[in-house]
């Protein structure tokens, strides 16, 4: 009696797996960054500016990288849900400031 040669349906299923197992691991984000941050900011500030509760906008770096700051007087769950969480390209982070006044003169 003759052995049937299972190797290439053996091959088949083991790729077939390792294509499955391909399609379901997590990927990190690639974010298409629309320009240098400067750039980002100077084109979305104003927008930024028109969400009550924001006070003013910059850049900064978080964890190695360039991130678009929003400054508020004071963080709430109602502002939270106005912000986008990227903006350009680049996170979000938004900085409680508190009370900003200029000095007298």
């Amino acid at each position: 009696m003759k052995r049937a040669n299972h190797t290439p349906l053996l091959r088949v299923a083991a790729a077939a797996l390792l294509l499955a197992a391909g399609a379901c691991a997590p990927r990190r984000a690639e974010t298409v960054k629309e320009g240098p941050i400067a750039e980002v900011l100077r084109d979305h500030t104003e927008e930024v500016m028109r969400i009550p509760g924001v006070i003013g906008t910059g850049e900064g770096s978080e964890g190695g990288e360039r991130v678009f700051v929003v400054f508020v007087k004071q963080r709430t769950p109602e502002l939270d849900a106005k912000l986008p969480r990227q903006i350009g390209g680049y996170t979000v982070v938004v900085r409680v400031t508190g009370e900003v006044s200029a000095p007298p003169r």
